[in-house]
């Protein structure tokens, strides 16, 4: 089969963020059976380097057994984003005329399949029968309503999502919760991976009175969680820290009594096995959350909330392997009898990023 995967990212570094760990992944499993392209379409390629979400990444040629790595820049002017906008279309999508000049260039239509990560791409059906979109996040959903402004947004998200629901695409969403966003007979639920030989447990002596949280500094939803739980450590009224693991801007986070920012690691899974207690109190945000299902794999004693597990299978299993609170005297509870549990087992039997291309490969051939 052959399969053209459309970003507007490079998807060669698997611990960036939450979408390239899915094409990383995705693209090393579905490479090794089919003739598989690449094309990359950002505003941030220059000659060597492609600019994501401020970090420049070296343009590589070669990556896993794909055939060919195709760059394309377009920038997207101000005007064309404001434009798209009043289009209820993503700030940053192709136009058809965009999209008419990248099919006469690349023939689009000598491939099977085209899988694109983005709602940029959304007008790529207009000349593609079998397009896929994902992992799509129904963001309206988990979006406040509170101020005007928010419900612009909200309003705005929901335009786009309808669009989708009503074009030819089919719509990949990695929990229940986000394909509901979409109305839709086009659309299914494979659900995210993890490596349980690279995330493992390593016997590291403990931080005393210690959280972990790991993730991308600067995406919202973390920001959020990082937030709520310094604020739930200040109400707990114990002496504990929160150690923070990931790439992203630390100077927001200065003012924060109980967080400790340890910034990006070399080996995520040695990292967080120092501390007694993964953290993870999820306020935003839909899908279902790498960080977890890799602080699972370590081992890690977990104390979550229910937005934390949101799409996560048997959930009821999944219980009896971390602990869930929905309150401050909850957690005092499991911190002052140093409860201990793992759900390294769970995540073995239900995840692998294997089994996730696999049921990739049944959807290309069944669309």
């Amino acid at each position: 089969m052959k399969i053209l995967y459309l970003l507007d990212f490079p998807p060669f570094d698997e611990d960036f963020d939450g979408i390239t760990k899915i094409y990383y992944n995705l693209i090393k499993h579905i490479s090794k059976i089919n003739n598989l392209d690449i094309l990359i379409i950002s505003g941030g390629i220059s000659n060597n380097f492609i600019t994501y979400r401020g970090t420049d990444f070296q343009k590589v040629n070669n990556f896993f057994d794909v055939k060919y790595i195709y760059y394309e820049s377009i920038h997207c002017s101000n005007i064309k984003k404001n434009i798209n906008r009043l289009k209820f279309e993503y700030s940053t999508s192709l136009n058809k005329n965009d999209i008419k000049k990248l099919d006469q260039k690349y023939d689009f239509k000598k491939y099977d399949v085209i899988h694109t990560a983005h709602l940029s791409f959304l007008n790529i059906c207009k000349v593609h029968k079998k397009v896929i979109i994902g992992a799509t996040d129904a963001s309206s959903l988990a979006m406040p309503s509170n101020t005007l402004k928010e419900k612009l947004r909200k309003f705005y998200f929901q335009q786009i999502e309808g669009k989708i629901s009503k074009s030819s695409m089919w719509v990949h969403a990695v929990t229940n919760r986000d394909a509901e966003g979409f109305h839709t007979d086009r659309k299914f639920i494979i659900t995210n991976g993890v490596d349980t030989e690279k995330y493992k447990k390593y016997n590291e002596e403990k931080i005393k009175n210690s959280f972990v949280f790991h993730g991308n500094l600067d995406y919202q939803p973390n920001i959020d969680a990082i937030i709520y739980m310094n604020k739930t450590i200040n109400e707990l009224d114990l002496d504990y820290k929160l150690y923070i693991v990931g790439r992203g801007e630390a100077s927001r986070y200065q003012q924060l009594s109980h967080v400790v920012i340890i910034g990006e690691v070399e080996n995520i899974a040695k990292e967080i096995c120092k501390y007694e207690y993964y953290f993870i109190l999820m306020q935003t945000g839909t899908g279902v959350k790498n960080k977890l299902l890799e602080a699972m794999s370590c081992e890690c004693n977990i104390i979550c909330n229910d937005l934390a597990i949101n799409g996560l299978k048997k959930p009821e299993v999944l219980k009896d392997n971390i602990h869930f609170v929905n309150s401050n005297d909850e957690i005092k509870k499991i911190l002052l009898n140093s409860n201990i549990k793992n759900a390294r087992n769970y995540v073995k039997e239900n995840y692998s990023w294997e089994s996730f291309s696999d049921k990739f490969m049944d959807m290309y051939k069944t669309i």
